[in-house]
């Protein structure tokens, strides 16, 4: 599955299900890679019937 890293991996994509409250369905993608120095990037896809509830989880991802 989408849980298992590989050693020294510099990239990975994690594929996430679940159900925000009000029963609101989401599906996740999020992509992580890693540089040289280090430094990581992150990439989200989020999908739900709902676009608040997709903009929500963007949000709580970007605020750390």
């Amino acid at each position: 599955g989408t849980e298992a890293v590989p050693p020294n991996s510099r990239s990975h994509t994690c594929l996430l299900s679940g159900v925000f409250i009000g029963g609101v369905k989401v599906l996740v993608r999020l992509s992580f890679g890693i540089d040289g120095a280090k430094d990581v990037a992150m990439k989200l896809a989020v999908r739900s019937d709902d676009v608040n509830v997709s903009d929500a989880i963007h949000e709580i991802v970007a605020s750390g």
